[in-house]
């Protein structure tokens, strides 16, 4: 009489379930070459994953925002420059004029340095970014920061910066204002309405003096003035700059970082899974050879 299988030890039928549970487990690994396929398979390691694809994602738009800010305030940083210059040859021309052997005959060409400085003075100030936005209007930026009525310039935008997010709790201005650049007394663009005024002085019909010595010394000491301002927003870009370069260099770091783990927690480590793989098959063939010599074995063959 043969033993029932019924009556075989139970644990033997688990090991066999559960080699073979490992076995596709594994060959699954291999096929896709993912650690796991349900986050329930190991709810630790998919806990870890879900956080740092979340941190990836959250640094991934820091890091655009930067770029963008960047592209911007390098383009301000131009932009300011080539208006410092249009300042300096400004000056240029005050303390040319300012010479005692100017004459009137020279005033029509002074006049037209005067007019084409300005005129790219005022085009600077509303330059345009890509999308079309006014860069020195403040958060006004839909329309031209400078314009000009009945003769006068005026400022229609504001001083409100456009902070962009950078970081979990950092913020940082994107933009640089330039409403009091050209200021003198309550005038915005005082500075661009004497030019306008010098201007019109130096074309008069019959005109042949000169500028007094104390307007042109307080045009000189103005663009003096309006240079430093110029320069200081320069050198504001260049710091928040330096700070976006920082941050920059912080995030591809913690982004490499944070790959390699990722790297870790998901991909399968091939050699490592074969050999796992080769280990549970041996297992499991002689566990089932095993099984099968049980099921075969009767005590009646002894007795």
């Amino acid at each position: 009489m043969r033993i029932s299988s019924l009556s075989q030890p139970q644990w033997m039928l688990s090991a066999l379930e559960n080699g073979n549970s490992q076995i596709q487990k594994l060959s699954d690994q291999l096929s896709t070459q993912q650690k796991q396929s349900l986050p329930s398979e190991d709810p630790l390691n998919a806990s870890r994953t879900a956080a740092l694809t979340q941190q990836q994602a959250v640094t991934a738009q820091y890091q655009q925002n930067i770029t963008a800010v960047t592209g911007s305030l390098s383009s301000q940083e131009t932009l300011l420059t080539s208006i410092n210059n249009q300042v300096l040859a400004l000056q240029d021309q005050f303390r040319s004029m300012n010479n005692a052997s100017h004459t009137g005959a020279e005033n029509p060409g002074y006049a037209a340095q005067i007019s084409s400085l300005t005129d790219g003075i005022v085009s600077l100030l509303n330059s345009q970014d890509a999308n079309g936005h006014y860069l020195f209007a403040g958060s006004n930026n839909t329309q031209p920061p400078v314009v000009k009525v009945d003769g006068q310039y005026q400022w229609q935008g504001n001083d409100q910066a456009q902070s962009v997010q950078v970081g979990q709790q950092q913020w940082i201005a994107g933009n640089t204002t330039a409403g009091t650049l050209f200021s003198s007394g309550e005038d915005g663009m005082g500075f661009l309405n004497q030019l306008s005024a010098l201007q019109n002085s130096l074309t008069q019909t019959g005109s042949d003096a000169s500028p007094d010595s104390e307007t042109l010394g307080d045009l000189i000491q103005q663009s003096s003035d309006i240079s430093d301002r110029v320069s200081s927003a320069v050198a504001s870009i260049g710091s928040r700059q330096n700070q976006l370069t920082r941050l920059t260099n912080v995030y591809t770091d913690l982004t490499t970082a944070n790959s390699g783990v990722l790297s870790s927690l998901q991909s399968t480590d091939t050699a490592q899974t074969t050999l796992q793989l080769q280990s549970w098959l041996q297992t499991v063939e002689y566990s089932s050879k095993a099984y099968s010599l049980m099921n075969q074995f009767s005590l009646f063959d002894e007795m």
